[in-house]
């Protein structure tokens, strides 16, 4: 027979109260009380009921909210397949996962599917943070109004969020400088293609990058920076007008999605693989176009985990009690033609 909290809580000596807090890791116990209490749990082999908790649950809140940038960004696309393995997993623990993608990057938009998950009462919300100071507001409102929310990828220091999943975009900015002098030689022009400066993963990669070669390589200048909300056909757009205008173009970093466009339009153009191309979490589409040396360097982030991790979490959250750390740092990984 499985053992109970009342159980542990009559030979302890303390309240069932006192017991729960102390089995789903909440403060308010002191440290004696709490150890005895876990060697006790320990001895009787307890096992938490998980699916009695998720059913308790259920009757009130039973849904997790994500929220994503748009599909049409290959990373976007692996980040859901990671969400939708995860959300398969739970399933048998009465939570279901419901995810709304945007269509473009506009504040007033991830703003109304915030409301919507308010609204409906979701159980808890993983949001990929516009920096907009009415999106910050919104998300610091729900979370004092005791919503559970983490923020992932793109991070934004004054949301306080339980957590935050991604990658230091500054140090993968400073690979990326630190990839492409050593490809040129220290010396050359390069352009910049970037999503948005509303998501600080794009900013501080582009921070990370020019402040990279104005210390080591400061032969290299940049042209141009510019914008493509991720869209490959702005990128292809934007490389063949760069090509244009700077014939001794040495090489394209791009933060974003649409490196494909890029790789589309120096092909045309006959300046693949003479135009070097950085890029970060490479689409598998484009995985030849690596290994044929059309982009050199991949910084990668591994978007399936990242997604995965979303939903862990917050079941860990919502079911196990388990806080998580303020940040989970996803390791910065370099593919290149020999790794692909």
């Amino acid at each position: 027979m499985a053992v109970t909290i009342k159980q542990i809580a009559t030979i302890a000596g303390v309240s069932r109260a006192t017991v729960d807090k102390v089995l789903n890791n909440r403060a308010g116990v002191k440290k004696e009380t709490k150890e005895t209490i876990l060697k006790i749990a320990k001895e009787l082999n307890y096992q938490p009921n998980l699916i009695g908790k998720a059913l308790v649950m259920s009757k009130k809140r039973n849904k997790i909210g994500i929220v994503m940038t748009p599909y049409y960004n290959p990373f976007v696309q692996a980040m859901l397949e990671g969400v939708n393995a995860a959300a398969a997993e739970i399933a048998p623990f009465g939570l279901e996962i419901e995810t709304k993608m945007m269509v473009s990057l506009d504040a007033g938009e991830l703003i109304n599917i915030l409301n919507y998950f308010e609204s409906e009462s979701f159980a808890g919300v993983a949001v990929f943070p516009i920096n907009d100071p009415a999106v910050v507001r919104k998300v610091n409102r729900m979370i004092a109004d005791g919503m559970p929310v983490i923020t992932f990828n793109s991070p934004v220091e004054s949301i306080h969020s339980i957590c935050f999943v991604g990658q230091n975009h500054y140090i993968g900015g400073r690979v990326a400088a630190s990839l492409l002098g050593r490809r040129i030689r220290g010396d050359g022009k390069t352009a910049i293609i970037y999503s948005s400066r509303s998501l600080s993963c794009h900013t501080e990669r582009m921070r990370g990058f020019r402040d990279k070669l104005g210390e080591a390589y400061p032969g290299i200048r940049i042209v141009e920076t510019l914008e493509n909300q991720d869209k490959s056909e702005e990128s292809f757009k934007y490389t063949m007008d760069l090509c244009r205008k700077y014939p001794d173009l040495d090489s394209i970093y791009i933060t974003s999605g649409g490196v494909s466009g890029i790789c589309s339009a120096l092909d045309i153009l006959g300046l693949a693989g003479r135009i070097r191309v950085i890029c970060h979490d490479i689409p598998a589409k484009v995985c030849p176009l690596l290994k044929s040396g059309v982009i050199d360097f991949s910084i990668e982030q591994n978007a399936y985990d990242q997604g995965y991790k979303l939903v862990q979490i917050l079941f860990n959250y919502l079911i196990k009690g388990i806080e998580p750390e303020r940040s989970v740092q996803v390791p910065i990984s370099i593919l290149t033609d020999e790794l692909v």
